[in-house]
């Protein structure tokens, strides 16, 4: 197993950064292939300003070994001793939450790999404007799971951006709303804006950032949240905020 960081050490990153960030495991018994992939993502880390470290595997038993944390996995299917449909089985087993996207070049397998709930099939040989396109298709659900520092009664949390409801700006400050907890940050609510996966929140107002997913009603002049708070929507911002909860509800949701 060998690992290879494009674009920085992961843990010399701010809070700031750490959003943009992905570990890709690639597990595949043909060394051409970790070689293409590894510069494929090495040019997708300079297009998208990405960290992105790639942890390289050449057999399934590799794969099953490994004790690091992977956010999405590119596994081919074909492989001597154990394939990738096996070892995916095992994985889901274990309960790992990240993505998996197939590599194959048999049409035929397709079926099975439903079965691990794999997210994408990339098909070789491959082209690396569809492994990009893959690998976006998995970014929001990523970033959702990657986690921010707030406080509360001075103790510091960690907390994943998908339990945030809402962002509110409290003079210097903000306060952070979870389904249950209110929480504070001493950052503004610009740098909240530029942390938080753009696909899923939206600044409404010039005082609130909301959590698309976490919606429950939007009225004329305010939203609605699922905990029943109201949040405030700047008539300037309307339109553009129903464009985008509308992109959002069809391709992100």
């Amino acid at each position: 197993m060998n690992e290879y960081i494009f674009g920085g050490d992961r843990s010399n990153l701010s809070l700031s950064q750490s959003a943009e960030q992905i570990v890709i495991g690639v597990c595949d018994d043909e060394n051409y292939v970790h070689v293409f992939i590894e510069k494929a993502l090495e040019n997708y880390a300079i297009e998208k300003k990405f960290k992105v470290s790639v942890v390289h595997f050449l057999s399934a038993s590799e794969l099953l070994n490994n004790d690091k944390d992977i956010d999405l996995l590119l596994l081919d299917i074909d492989m001597p001793e154990m394939d990738g449909i096996e070892a995916g089985h095992i994985l889901r087993n274990r309960n790992v939450e990240y993505k998996i996207i197939m590599l194959t070049g048999r049409e035929d397998r397709f079926r099975e790999a439903f079965e691990i709930e794999a997210y994408r099939f990339v098909t070789k040989p491959i082209d690396d404007e569809k492994l990009f396109k893959a690998i976006d298709d998995v970014r929001n659900t990523i970033k959702l799971k990657q986690k921010v520092l707030v406080f509360r009664d001075g103790v510091q949390y960690s907390i994943p951006q998908k339990e945030i409801l809402y962002v509110e700006a409290n003079r210097s400050s903000t306060l952070v709303f979870t389904m249950n907890v209110e929480f504070r940050s001493e950052q503004s609510l610009s740098f909240w804006a530029t942390i938080l996966d753009q696909r899923t929140f939206f600044r409404c107002h010039k005082s609130f950032i909301v959590n698309m997913g976490k919606i429950d009603k939007i009225q004329d002049s305010y939203i609605t949240m699922i905990n029943g708070d109201r949040v405030a929507i700047s008539r300037r911002l309307r339109k553009s905020f129903v464009n985008t909860y509308m992109i959002y509800d069809t391709k992100w949701r």
